[in-house]
């Protein structure tokens, strides 16, 4: 799938079109129901701080959100631990605690996605991003 000719405005054009219609999907590993919303979609086109990503960066994102329910239905790992941001820190633009997970899954044996998945509160686990994965270092 290679994505690299269409104009940018109009593969982000597509791809939420595609994204809109993504299920709610049950991920085996958490033992929860992962939602779909707005912001996991900007997140593919915008950076934390909301500044927006390379366009090399969104075309990667982009082009790897078809694979998000896959790796959420079928990943059996963890990619780091579960990393947890007080409601109290600075980190929290929300006032409640974040919760982030990642989730990995080979597609094939070259490449690795990574999807991190993002809880507010008390509220429901949403999508917030996909990457490739970084090749963990193994332990010694």
């Amino acid at each position: 799938m290679t994505d690299g000719g269409t104009p940018i405005n109009k593969l982000i054009e597509m791809r939420h079109k595609e994204y809109n219609l993504i299920k709610d999907t049950y991920c085996p590993l958490l033992n929860e129901i992962v939602y779909f919303n707005n912001k996991g979609f900007y997140h593919a086109t915008h950076d934390g701080r909301g500044k927006i990503r390379g366009e090399l960066d969104a075309r990667m994102r982009l082009h790897l959100l078809p694979y998000i329910a896959t790796v959420i239905k079928k990943s059996n790992q963890f990619g780091s631990p579960a990393r947890i941001i007080p409601n109290n820190s600075p980190n929290s633009k929300t006032g409640h605690e974040l919760i982030f997970y990642e989730l990995r899954h080979s597609l094939n044996t070259h490449k690795t996605i990574s999807v991190i998945l993002r809880k507010q509160g008390n509220g429901q686990l949403h999508y917030f991003s996909v990457k490739y994965a970084r090749k963990q270092n193994r332990l010694r």
